[in-house]
């Protein structure tokens, strides 16, 4: 905005402000103030009407700045590139805010000190109590607020884990509700809407009956959308200006949060040789895949595989030439697997497959082709020699031929111990 059109508050009210996007009640007031005239009632109205285009997300309120007894605030529009600012005295700045004391400086610590609790050694069911803990500020920052997040982005563990706070709806599914389309598709650093019936059977949670509006972020990172984080709040009006800094500040200390939960797993979870999932995760999968089955009534195939003779190549070739030949190996069969399918290195030259809703016939199949799939492989090694091997696999079946954790893993591996005793090179299943 040019120079001095800001102190022209009539200029700025009749022919700036967008007052299309301004709730009816405020364009009536608008109106009524640019009948009577007078200054103060035009700088309060242009500071209450930005402050709506603020909360609703269609612009984006600046820092304030004061020097030499004057006042001055600036909004950034998000649907077009423009500015507008107000100008005032610290006087008429005190009188049109009422001189609310800011609320600042308490949430950012609080953030830091859960943030910097996460470490490596924190499971999925960990990091939802961490989230919960940081929703449940939002009643810090406005009373009777509550805080909930919801999952767009599959994160591994997560989705099995939701709880009254937490839950997971697929990005496709989140985009075909009106509710949450607006809050991620429309580009706009949040979304208010107050709650009809129609808002409210299309939230993902409960809405208690103190509840009468939504306020949502979306917690997005360059083009990944990660969540919506979703505030209920018991009035019909936006909340305040502050109130909506701290609930942005929240929107960003989650996002940092699961971006830097989302690179501890990464570490956590995969074997730096061969990519793909290590031991620590398999510990925390296996309990969530017979859940999944037991909760869908369905079975769960469970594989280990061995490398034949891998002493051999590391003595006959080297340390490093059996480091290439597991991540060929692993590499190899994770390509012949789907995508629901899971791959671990258990540990050594041992690898484990579960196969989510997979009986007894199609798992031995599955085995027999990766099993057959290394047998014919060629391994081109980095100076360029070749390298064939072969493995044994024993595999069995969740809840047939084993009803827990532990007797899964003994189960098979005392098959693989059989395939190994009949030559090698081969599959067998409990029972045989």
């Amino acid at each position: 905005m040019q120079r001095g059109i800001e102190r022209d508050y009539r200029y700025l009210l009749s022919r700036i402000v967008p007052r299309q996007l301004l709730p009816i009640e405020r364009r009536a007031e608008l109106e009524s103030v640019l009948a009577r005239g007078d200054r103060f009632d035009l700088v309060r109205e242009a500071y209450l009407s930005m402050e709506e285009l603020a909360r609703s997300g269609a612009f984006l309120n600046g820092a304030v700045s004061a020097a030499d007894g004057a006042v001055s605030i600036s909004y950034r529009s998000t649907l077009q590139a423009m500015t507008i600012t107000l100008a005032m005295t610290s006087v008429e700045w005190e009188r049109v805010t009422g001189a609310r004391p800011r609320v600042e400086g308490i949430l950012p610590s609080v953030f830091a000190g859960i943030i910097s609790s996460l470490t490596p050694n924190d499971s999925p069911k960990t990091v939802v109590i961490r989230i919960e803990e940081l929703l449940s500020l939002a009643g810090r920052i406005f009373d009777g607020a509550q805080g909930k997040l919801l999952f767009v982005k599959s994160i591994p563990a997560i989705p099995e884990l939701c709880r009254e706070k937490v839950a997971f709806l697929p990005l496709n599914e989140a985009l075909k509700r009106k509710l949450y389309h607006s809050c991620l598709a429309s580009g706009m650093p949040h979304t208010f809407v107050r709650i009809t019936n129609g808002s409210a059977a299309e939230s993902v949670f409960a809405i208690d009956a103190p509840a009468k509006s939504l306020l949502m972020f979306p917690l997005q990172a360059g083009d990944v959308k990660w969540a919506i984080l979703e505030i209920h709040l018991p009035g019909e009006s936006p909340p305040d200006r502050n109130a909506l800094s701290n609930f942005r500040i929240l929107a960003d200390g989650l996002m940092r949060f699961l971006e830097n939960n989302a690179q501890l797993e990464k570490m956590v979870s995969i074997d730096r040789l061969t990519q793909v999932h290590n031991r620590n995760y398999y510990e925390m999968q296996v309990p969530l895949e017979i859940e999944r089955a037991n909760r869908n009534k369905m079975t769960l195939g469970f594989l280990i595989a061995d490398i034949d003779d891998f002493k051999k190549v590391n003595d006959g070739y080297g340390h490093a030439v059996g480091d290439q030949v597991l991540r060929l190996v692993a590499q190899t069969v994770r390509k012949s697997l789907r995508k629901i399918d899971l791959l671990f290195r258990y540990g050594g030259e041992e690898f484990i497959v579960l196969l989510p809703g997979t009986g007894a016939e199609s798992a031995q199949r599955t085995a027999e082709r990766i099993r057959g799939i290394v047998a014919r492989a060629e391994h081109t090694l980095e100076d360029g020699r070749k390298v064939k091997v072969t493995i044994s696999v024993g595999g069995c079946i969740y809840p047939q031929d084993a009803q827990n954790e532990s007797h899964l893993l003994r189960t098979a591996d005392k098959a693989l111990y059989l395939a190994k005793e009949k030559g090698k090179n081969r599959v067998v299943f409990s029972g045989e």
